[in-house]
């Protein structure tokens, strides 16, 4: 009769803390908070991030395109040279003995090709400005989804603890 009182007080400990177990701490339901308000923040700097995105690329719209076919520019380098061909933001530039490949708006924009018209310059450095901007703009996009699947990782798996 001993043994069987002995094992039933057995038991009922292991249930108890199977029991205990099943409940989140204070601190856990605080990091779980925590972690969904970390989310809630993030989506709301997506939403954000989305819109300046969209100015971004009305902006781009509004610049237009200007090619670059024919354009006289000169490098410190390799002295004057014409654009002979443009595939996207790619252009070839023919100087007198080599022909080099440079990506727009970047080349011009930031002075690797100089041109003599002013008006060509300035489109090319808010093209570049707006390129830019939309080049940080989609990091932080991106930055913040990876973000959030961290903080639903953690959350995920303080819930695993009490299931």
């Amino acid at each position: 009769m001993g043994l069987e009182l002995e094992n039933n007080e057995n038991e009922n400990e292991i249930e108890n803390k199977n029991e205990l177990k099943k409940k989140p701490t204070k601190k856990t339901k605080e990091m779980l908070e925590e972690n969904a308000r970390q989310i809630k923040e993030l989506e709301n700097e997506k939403v954000e991030l989305n819109s300046v995105l969209s100015d971004l690329e009305k902006e781009e719209s509004e610049l237009g395109e200007k090619s670059a076919l024919k354009l006289k520019v000169r490098h410190r380098k390799f002295g004057d040279g014409q654009v002979i061909s443009q595939d996207g933001k790619y252009i070839e530039v023919k100087f007198k003995d080599v022909v080099k490949k440079f990506v727009l708006p970047g080349c011009i924009a930031d002075k690797y090709l100089e041109v003599e018209d002013s008006e060509i310059y300035d489109y090319y450095v808010k093209c570049n400005e707006t390129h830019k901007k939309r080049m940080e703009t989609e990091l932080k996009i991106k930055s913040a989804t990876y973000a959030i699947q961290r903080h639903e990782d953690a959350i995920e798996k303080l819930n695993a603890k009490y299931k």
